[in-house]
């Protein structure tokens, strides 16, 4: 089934439909192990699932863009940023490509995206390309670097070692006259330790759903190395009893990675073995003003001595009880703020949402958008602001609003900048999307784009 995001209701198995309610509910309560999206609701939703909408036996998708697979039930949500016109037998290896190329530049996803080759054209399950990350990632770690923990064990001892659990020995051994038998409590070295054993679940559990075949031969090696460790169950909750140290970077890529099929997946309690419940599932709005940060710090570094995200060094009013001030009220967030090598301020607020080419004048900016706008100018005396859009196809026109402000001569600018957000379609299908030249050929564009609308000159490869 493909669902655009706000698109119409489809029906859904009707026999499965209750089941996939209480899955979805589930799976709501689970999504922190990938993000935090409480920004986005008051308490009267957030305990409530956000990701679809139900009516009886149909389903509706909102704003939350992925792949769910329940019980055999395929489920695909993709944007609404994305042409009408795609291929739907290809429409799970475009978004895949896409979500590859979001995520990349996205630290607020707690997905791992590690510089590993993966020919994306292989796959049209997004699962098939985390588990793909994952062994290569995972293998070729701890076959060069195997990890080994200091893990603190309790054990009942003839001779005294570590320290002695006094409450224990007094409780278990001296009230029973088993005096001579220490309870002890030491730290060894150890390579048949919990996270070691988490790893091996993971990969034994993952081998019977992957069907591809570098990736199972890759668990099958990681399985072998971990041998000597000892097979357990694992749960939900069971990389959180993990702690690692500031060190041990690499690993916590692996930790993640097996946190996240143990919470997003049934993984760990599935009793069909080549079958699982997955679900994962992003907001968009997130991932859209994620990009467009992690994009300018990434190629804008040396233009801008300050790029910093959701910055809140503003008020909107101060609040005066009888003459006396109380409290400043109404915290302004932006998004990201820019100041340059000159000391030159500049704001710019992402917006997840299709511009109307056709619309007269307003092009579906919303007024409160741009009262949003006027805000941050008149709290923070700036002049230099843009609001940054996805591009709608076919749309290039350059768009301004200028404010003449009421308190002094200055003219406030508000500039509407809008990105190559998706990847081409054209190109996508002239590379088979394999090719990193995909990549390049966007980012150049959105580059482009942004040095020509905020420092007013065309990039010399033009």
């Amino acid at each position: 089934m493909k669902l655009r995001e706000f698109g119409k209701f489809k029906e859904f198995n009707n026999e499965k439909i209750l089941g996939f309610r209480n899955y979805i509910e589930e799976a709501w309560n689970k999504r922190y192990c990938l993000y935090d999206d409480s920004e986005l609701y008051d308490n009267n939703l957030i305990n409530k699932q956000q990701f679809l909408i139900f009516d009886g036996n149909k389903i509706k998708a909102k704003n939350y863009v992925g792949f769910i697979s329940y019980e055999g039930e395929e489920v695909t949500i993709y944007p609404k940023v994305f042409e009408e016109n795609i291929d739907k037998d290809i429409l799970d290896e475009y978004l895949i490509t896409n979500l590859m190329y979001w995520l990349k530049r996205s630290k607020r996803i707690k997905i791992p995206m590690v510089d590993t080759e993966v020919d994306l054209q292989k796959y049209d399950s997004f699962l098939e390309v985390l588990i793909s990350i994952f062994s290569k990632y995972t293998f070729n770690l701890i076959y060069s670097k195997p990890y080994n923990c200091y893990e603190e064990i309790q054990e009942e001892v003839t001779y005294l070692k570590g320290r002695l659990n006094i409450n224990r020995y007094l409780k278990e051994n001296i009230s029973t006259g088993k005096w001579n038998k220490f309870n002890t409590i030491h730290e060894p070295f150890l390579y048949n330790n919990k996270f070691n054993q988490i790893i091996k679940f993971v990969s034994k559990k993952l081998l019977n759903i992957t069907e591809d075949k570098e990736s199972k031969e890759l668990l099958n090696k990681i399985i072998f190395i971990l041998d000597e460790v000892d097979n357990i169950c694992c749960n939900e909750h069971s990389c959180n009893e993990v702690k690692l140290n500031r060190l041990q970077d690499d690993y916590e890529i692996v930790l993640n990675f097996c946190d996240i099929f143990l919470k997003s997946t049934s993984l760990w309690k599935n009793n069909k073995e080549d079958k699982i419940n997955f679900c994962f599932l992003i907001p968009m709005e997130i991932l859209f003003e994620d990009f467009v940060f992690n994009f300018m710090k990434e190629k804008f570094n040396d233009k801008y001595k300050e790029i910093t995200a959701q910055k809140s060094n503003l008020y909107l009013a101060q609040v005066m009880v009888d003459d006396k001030p109380l409290s400043n009220v109404f915290r302004l967030k932006q998004d990201i703020f820019l100041r340059d090598l000159n000391n030159n301020v500049t704001i710019l607020d992402t917006k997840y949402k299709l511009l109307n080419k056709s619309e007269d004048k307003k092009y579906g900016i919303s007024q409160s958008d741009m009262y949003q706008m006027c805000s941050y100018a008149l709290r923070g005396g700036y002049n230099n602001l843009a609001l940054v859009y996805p591009r709608v196809d076919g749309f290039h026109n350059d768009i301004t609003y200028k404010i003449n402000s009421g308190f002094n001569d200055e003219l406030i600018e508000i500039k509407i900048i809008m990105i190559d957000y998706v990847l081409s379609y054209e190109k996508f299908m002239e590379t088979d999307g394999r090719k990193i030249e995909l990549h390049e050929f966007n980012d150049k564009n959105i580059e482009r784009e942004l040095i020509y609308k905020l420092n007013n000159e065309v990039d010399e490869n033009e």
